[in-house]
């Protein structure tokens, strides 16, 4: 069986159609347009979307999707959207979805989702438990357990950018939009072609970003004692920086007795972990066999 696999992002909305068991048959991606067409018009390109599909590689037996927003996985509908998608909070996505395909759909959040993909065919694979941190524009979080994501009482679990930290936010100190401000530099590139070059400002700067970062990961190691933490965002892929200094700092915080059985890794799927995920997450609600 195959299935239409939807990540809609703000700039893009990257698609594919996948087997039940994660292989990806064909994918693509096309323009959001927020600007231009507004988050109203966003089911009617999904819909769109599962039509080309179709037509490539057949009909899929529903479609999965991920969204950006806080999110009613239950309902599949947008409780809560920021400023860069006006008029989406409220939206009844899955509703709508359904109405214009005539498939069942699922909608989950987009970082849960990219957590969940790494979990099940990633970094995280084989694990029983997994969190997974996403350092970008903000810093965002997913946290896995015995291959089923945890949501919390308000769809919130994870949301470590939000942790209370030094009178504000962790991700107004450790998010990769705080390290440019801090450092000058337009791009994440750009900070580490300024580190090649031997500056010091921006080491310092690198090293009290890793620092915060792994300050969360002891909250979250105490709290749930993960078999594995994953790193994503695009800044992650600069591992050889970040690795050596995580561990460091983990065994600088932690006891070795609560630290010795979770690991670093690094996130796998790059951006088909958002699909990926959307697709577990559909295949658990509708699948028996992985029920909850």
């Amino acid at each position: 069986m195959q299935y239409a696999c939807i990540d809609i992002g703000g700039t893009a909305i990257k698609y594919a159609m996948m087997t039940e068991d994660g292989q990806i048959l064909t994918k693509g991606q096309v323009l959001t347009q927020m600007a231009k067409d507004g988050s109203s018009d966003i089911p009617r390109k999904i819909a769109n979307i599962v039509s080309e599909l179709e037509r490539e590689c057949g009909k899929p037996e529903g479609v999965a999707v991920c969204s950006p927003g806080l999110i009613d996985a239950e309902k599949g509908e947008i409780i809560f959207a920021g400023s860069n998608f006006p008029g989406y909070t409220g939206m009844k996505l899955r509703e709508e979805i359904e109405h214009l395909t005539q498939l069942p759909c699922t909608v989950e959040n987009d970082v849960n989702a990219a957590g969940l993909g790494e979990s099940w065919l990633g970094a995280g694979k084989g694990t029983k438990s997994s969190y997974c941190i996403f350092v970008g524009t903000g810093i965002g979080g997913a946290l896995v357990m015995d291959g089923h994501l945890i949501h919390g009482a308000s769809a919130a679990t994870g949301e470590v950018g939000f942790l209370p930290f030094a009178g504000g936010r962790l991700e107004e100190y450790a998010s990769t939009s705080a390290l440019l401000q801090q450092t000058g530099a337009t791009t994440g590139e750009e900070v580490f072609q300024r580190l090649a070059a031997g500056e010091a400002d921006t080491l310092s700067a690198l090293e009290e970003m890793t620092k915060k970062i792994a300050y969360a990961l002891a909250n979250i190691c105490c709290i749930v004692n993960p078999e594995v933490l994953i790193m994503g965002g695009a800044i992650m892929a600069q591992r050889e920086f970040f690795e050596p200094r995580l561990n460091r700092y983990l065994a600088e915080l932690l006891p070795e007795a609560l630290r010795k059985n979770t690991r670093i890794a690094f996130a796998q799927l790059g951006t088909a972990a958002g699909f990926t995920g959307a697709l577990r997450h559909f295949l658990q609600k509708h699948n028996k066999e992985f029920s909850i």
